[in-house]
């Protein structure tokens, strides 16, 4: 039996080395004249609930030169997420709970919001490792498929269905939308290593929030999905038909009404 191999950029890093800066927006970077190399680690903004929770976003991480400007992706308000570069390193937005957008450049995919509507695949990774596949749309909604950037889960149809899980990887796939009916519950997001996917709305609850490794993700509430966890901070509480924000450093928003906005990306420098 196969099994996936991640490359060793994607692994936090080496022993020797500490944490100086995190940085959450977007402009100049300055480093000590004497820093030949930083290890660098680039997250992209988690996407925006729609019905469905939004996916993580993207990572990206390595050795690289010490560059002096940087971008950090804003969290996408129902939209996908922005995507995050340092120099060379670039970990993309994850996709949006509107219609199951697919995350980019490792980010998880959206989860599907109606009958018919299936999860977004997660994103490719920039070094080429997959993402996950997308959930399917059925009578119960079928969970993402894992990989670098999970895939989302399908929405369901049934009249009291669980909409399909957002599938577990580096950055999580956003939860399905239950759009049959009043007694179903939202699916819910996918864990992720570094940032979890939102999860989607419900006719009567929705989705708790996918967790990271380091923050949990947001409770379900009456209808509403919780936000996913990003590397930063923990994903929001969804509520009655809102969907609670994802974590800073990637969460994916979760599923409600109001769109919801996923947590910005962040870069953490190391050397």
């Amino acid at each position: 039996m196969g099994t996936n191999q991640y490359p060793q950029e994607l692994f936090l890093p080496p022993q020797g080395i500490t944490l100086q800066q995190t940085i959450t927006s977007s402009g100049s970077v300055t480093i000590p004249s004497n820093i030949t190399q930083v290890y660098a680690v680039v997250v992209g903004g988690g996407g925006g609930g729609g019905l469905a929770g939004g996916g993580a976003g993207g990572v990206a991480a390595g050795f690289c030169p010490p560059f002096t400007t940087c971008t950090v992706g804003t969290g996408g308000v129902g939209v996908v997420g922005g995507n995050s570069v340092y120099g060379y390193l670039t970990g993309g937005g994850g996709g949006a709970g509107s219609g199951g957008s697919n995350g980019v450049f490792g980010g998880g995919g959206g989860g599907g919001t109606g009958s018919g509507s299936n999860g977004g695949t997660g994103g490719v990774h920039y070094l080429g490792s997959t993402g996950g596949a997308s959930g399917f749309s059925t009578t119960t909604g079928t969970a993402g498929g894992y990989g670098v950037g999970g895939g989302g889960g399908g929405a369901s149809s049934g009249a009291s269905a669980t909409g399909g899980a957002g599938a577990a990887g580096i950055s999580g796939g956003g939860g399905g939308y239950s759009s049959g009916g009043t007694a179903g519950t939202g699916g819910a997001g996918g864990f992720g290593g570094i940032a979890g996917g939102g999860g989607g709305r419900g006719g009567v609850n929705g989705g708790v929030g996918g967790s990271s490794s380091f923050y949990s993700g947001g409770t379900k509430g009456t209808t509403g999905g919780g936000g996913g966890a990003g590397l930063l901070g923990a994903g929001s509480n969804g509520s009655a038909g809102v969907g609670g924000n994802g974590g800073n450093g990637g969460g994916g928003g979760g599923g409600g009404s109001p769109t919801s906005t996923g947590g910005a990306g962040c870069i953490l420098l190391y050397y």
